[in-house]
């Protein structure tokens, strides 16, 4: 190879490794001048995604207290108006009797397993809870009740998602059928289980099985001491099902605590031979 040849290589070898270097300064330069925007905006997407994800855990608490409450146990009755409009319009069906939820409760025992007695067979309340024909009693979140559920929160979940955090409404809807799918796959592995009934399978409503490994967990175990609250109180505290919240916020919630004190209480009376009212009448009025 001539002395030319040699020359012309010699010049490109570093021709050919400065770009290099350059490169390497550019990409310091760029992280050095975009990093703190990028943090920024890292916090703040993290920023939104908590409180995103909060803000649905709180209003699925605040629908979830208000339908188990004013519904399911038909509180809302005890409001002035309500009585009016039964009482003028004797031989109108009511709509919120709770759909069979104060029967639940005459059925189930206080420890949360479900009456077999023939007593009970005889009454009406057994009668409606088998005239509805559904396998789990009331306690499961059927496709229907979800639909319900959706339907109850939409009003609220769109203004806020939509005019707080700016979200369009197709982002909006996954996050909201994202939650309400959760939410309803929670309630039907914690809660048919805690009385002793079989799984929901999907044909039905969300599968039970999907989140049947929470059982026997300390989430798990939680959820049911403090449903197990709600029945022994006769259906006057601890209203949250899946979500617990709103109980702590307005003073129904019950400790496990307060309510094995309760249940000691009726095992003295029970032990002393005192006449104890039946179950199937101490329901939530």
């Amino acid at each position: 190879m001539n002395t030319a040849v040699m020359s012309r290589i010699g010049l490109a070898m570093p021709l050919r490794a400065q770009p290099k270097r350059r490169s390497t300064v550019a990409v310091k330069r760029a992280v050095t001048t975009c990093s703190l925007p990028q943090i920024a905006q890292g916090f703040a997407t993290g920023f939104e995604s908590l409180a995103a994800v909060g803000c649905m855990y709180g209003l699925m608490s605040v629908n979830e207290y208000i339908t188990h409450r004013y519904y399911q146990h038909d509180e809302i009755s005890k409001f002035d108006f309500l009585k009016k409009v039964r009482a003028e319009n004797p031989d109108l069906v009511a709509i919120l009797d709770g759909g069979g939820h104060v029967e639940h409760h005459a059925e189930t025992l206080d420890d949360m397993s479900l009456r077999q007695d023939e007593k009970w067979k005889r009454t009406a309340m057994f009668e409606r809870l088998n005239a509805e024909k559904n396998e789990w009693r009331g306690t499961a979140f059927e496709w229907a009740i979800t639909g319900l559920m959706c339907a109850q929160m939409a009003p609220q979940v769109y203004p806020v998602y939509m005019g707080i955090f700016g979200w369009s409404f197709l982002h909006t809807t996954g996050f909201f059928g994202a939650g309400m799918i959760l939410h309803a796959l929670i309630w039907n592995a914690l809660h048919p289980a805690m009385h002793g009934l079989h799984d929901i399978s999907l044909k039905d409503g969300a599968p039970s099985s999907v989140l049947s490994f929470l059982r026997g967990s300390a989430y798990f175990n939680y959820l049911y001491d403090n449903h197990k609250g709600h029945h022994i109180s006769g259906g006057r505290t601890n209203y949250n099902v899946a979500c617990p919240l709103v109980d702590h916020l307005v003073g129904t919630f019950e400790t496990k605590e307060e309510w094995t004190a309760r249940l000691a209480v009726k095992a003295a009376i029970s032990a002393a031979g005192k006449p104890e009212e039946d179950k199937d009448l101490v329901v939530a009025a």
